[in-house]
């Protein structure tokens, strides 16, 4: 918490400017014979507001501010050893001494009252913080009505001093009825601090070392404190100020009441302190674990972080760890604590083996606490003569399926308690996490270098179809959608001769990349083809040559080689098992699908696929419209299975005749999106539209 210096500097120059206006009151009225007695509760007034005033100095201060228990006890016995220096220190130098009166004692000679003020300052200046540090550990893990007692604590000990200071007597638990009010007092401020002092709950979270430690230290602490009181304070405060006496006199309980408490909880934790440490160290080492988990995906490197953790949580001798291997369909030892290269091949035995077989089967943890030299197990015996209780657990996946084994060994007959052989189960779920993990990582990366090839191939393949339209007086749209990364349809122009334009349209059967690597094919036969022959029956007859012997068995293509005189306004066309042609004609207002006989190219070697051909052709009119397409579109379907249809494809054409090409082709789109109602395309879909002028 950020505070502002000046007022600090402020109120600390305050304090020490009252500070020396009551010790300037002392010494006028040790050496004054004229009475004092009304300037009294001035004084104690003045030394009432030195104390809160250096209350709020401090309390912002970092010293007075740790969360670290550690520190925090360190702080208070450094502020405890400063106190008894300070005060033996000064009563060595000014030797003090009282006049034998009632309460309180008056100072014999003039080093007293000097003693007496600094033995108040030291009171105000080092007990304040001390108890704030108190106050930071009763915090610690705090309950619902900690600061409830509090408040009624220092309710009680504002109580106190007042009741100090007006009936002049000390604090104290007496019986006489002349004490009733500072009994009263004591015995409600005794209460509060008593139940604070109980809060000590930061104790069950040190290590087993810090509480042997801190428990000595605590004893020779209630020694210390308990003389505190008499040693320092008694007579010596009240002598200067009777509010910080009765200060002193009820932080003194305080200390000593939660000084004590403390001492007596060390003393009661110390038996489950090494049970609390394994405690700690199985929830670190698994938070531990679970963070490696998710930054690690390498599986050399887990399987091995996963024994050397169980090893040293569990303090085994010898620990393992068997996963299947993917390719061998059998466990195989990932990772060993403990065990050599000549121990690891002749580890595989029967007894092993049939531990293995068992918690495969159960799908359960199992354990053996006494190896005998000769029976069922001894076999292992035989390995590893140290070996005096094995434990092994499975590590199962999502499925309840098991990934593999994690086993453990220890050199002492029933070395594995029930925190053992939990915690080896533990692990064994955390390696198993750890395994699918890595599972998932190394399949995610593979489905992303797939993915990322397939784009390339795809953008490959869509650079091997036609970039642009040709710049005939035609009017050509094109629309090519693949159903998976890369496809199999295929279109492509061509022109080796004046006033004609060669269309090619074609459908490898299949999907994906088998289908991608024909069409790719195709395209360069076809190119290469169109350079001499200009008749598209003959295009087809010599493809179907080029390509049948490569094509597989249950492999085939569909092909509709296209010739446009648009010139003369004619239409040749060949389809080789392909989808029709869609012509609408203006002057009939409808569309005509025309299909010619014709066998997909690698169905047959040549006389049949020959035999089967039919070039047919055409004579077409301004704005009539040719549509050149593949299945993809015709047989799409819907969540029903209905499929589009060519009816569909012609009515549409018609209806949009009258439009550019570009208007034909969205409506066509529009209405293909319109009837899937979100279903994807279960085929490549290509379209080719021409509108004669």
């Amino acid at each position: 918490m950020k505070t502002n210096p000046i007022p600090e500097k402020i109120a600390l120059f305050f304090v020490i400017l009252l500070g020396l206006l009551t010790f300037a009151f002392d010494i006028l009225q040790f050496s004054s014979s004229l009475d004092f007695s009304q300037w009294e509760y001035l004084n104690e007034g003045i030394n009432f507001v030195i104390l809160i005033s250096y209350y709020y100095y401090i309390r912002h201060k970092k010293f007075v501010n740790q969360s670290d228990i550690q520190l925090n006890l360190k702080n208070f016995i450094k502020l405890l050893a400063l106190l008894y220096i300070w005060t033996l220190g000064w009563k060595q130098i000014l030797s003090p001494s009282f006049v034998t009166t009632d309460f309180p004692k008056a100072p014999d000679t003039i080093g007293t009252v000097v003693y007496s003020n600094l033995i108040t300052f030291a009171a105000i200046v080092l007990v304040v913080p001390m108890l704030l540090i108190i106050k930071n550990l009763i915090f610690y893990k705090q309950k619902n009505r900690t600061r409830i007692y509090l408040t009624l604590a220092l309710g009680a000990t504002l109580l106190g001093m007042l009741t100090t200071v007006v009936f002049r007597q000390p604090l104290d638990l007496s019986s006489d009825r002349e004490y009733i009010y500072q009994s009263l007092v004591l015995g409600a401020s005794i209460i509060f601090y008593l139940i604070l002092a109980t809060h000590n709950s930061w104790i069950t979270y040190l290590s087993r070392k810090m509480k042997y430690s801190y428990f000595l230290i605590s004893i020779g602490l209630v020694w210390v404190i308990a003389l505190m009181f008499d040693v320092i304070f008694k007579e010596t405060v009240a002598a200067h100020s009777l509010v910080v006496a009765a200060f002193t006199n009820l932080s003194w309980y305080f200390l000593f009441f939660y000084t004590l408490f403390g001492s007596l909880t060390f003393l009661f934790h110390l038996p489950t302190a090494r049970v609390f440490d394994r405690k700690m160290k199985e929830v670190q080492s698994l938070h531990h674990l679970g963070r490696v988990i998710a930054a690690e995906f390498d599986l050399n490197k887990l399987v091995k972080i996963i024994t050397e953790m169980t090893k040293d949580v569990i303090e085994s001798k010898y620990t393992w760890i068997e996963v299947y291997d993917d390719q061998t369909g059998h466990l195989s030892v990932a990772a060993t604590i403990n065990i050599d290269k000549r121990e690891l091949k002749s580890m595989d035995n029967h007894a092993l083996h049939e531990i293995g077989v068992r918690v495969i089967e159960s799908k359960k943890r199992f354990s053996i606490n006494s190896i005998a030299k000769s029976g069922a197990y001894a076999d292992i015996r035989a390995w590893k003569k140290d070996i005096a209780c094995i434990a092994a657990a499975p590590l199962l996946g999502a499925n309840d399926q098991v990934l593999g084994i994690l086993y453990a060994t220890k050199s002492v007959e029933f070395g594995f308690d029930p925190d053992d052989l939990n915690m080896l189960e533990a692990y064994a779920n955390q390696a198993a996490i750890a395994l699918e993990n890595v599972k998932l990582i190394k399949n995610s990366l593979v489905q992303e270098r797939l993915e990322r090839e397939l784009q390339i191939a795809r953008d490959v393949q869509m650079r091997l179809l036609p970039q642009k339209v040709p710049d005939v007086p035609l009017k050509l749209e094109t629309l090519t959608i693949t159903a998976y990364e890369v496809g199999g349809d295929y279109y492509d122009f061509y022109q080796n001769h004046p006033h004609h334009l060669g269309i090619v349209i074609g459908d490898v059967s299949g999907k994906g990349t088998s289908a991608a690597f024909y069409m790719a094919e195709t395209k360069g036969v076809i190119q290469s083809l169109t350079r001499e022959q200009r008749n598209p029956v003959e295009i087809l007859e010599a493809t179907n040559l080029i390509l049948r012997d490569s094509l597989e068995r249950k492999s085939f293509i569909t092909l509709l080689v296209a010739d446009i005189d648009y010139k003369k306004r004619v239409l040749s066309f060949a389809r080789a098992g392909h989808c029709p042609v869609a012509h609408y004609s203006r002057r009939r207002d409808e569309v005509a699908f025309l299909q010619p006989g014709g066998i997909a190219v690698g169905l047959d070697k040549g006389p049949i696929f020959s035999k089967m051909l039919e070039l047919k052709k055409i004579s077409f009119e301004k704005d009539d419209v040719l549509a050149f397409f593949t299945d993809g579109l015709s047989e799409a379907m819907d969540a029903r299975g209905e499929e589009f249809g060519e009816e569909r494809l012609g009515e549409i054409i018609r209806e949009s005749a009258q439009e550019d090409v570009e208007v034909i082709k969205d409506n066509v789109i529009n209405a293909i999106l319109g009837f899937l109602q979100g279903q994807n395309l279960h085929d490549d879909l290509t379209l080719i539209i021409v509108k004669c002028t």
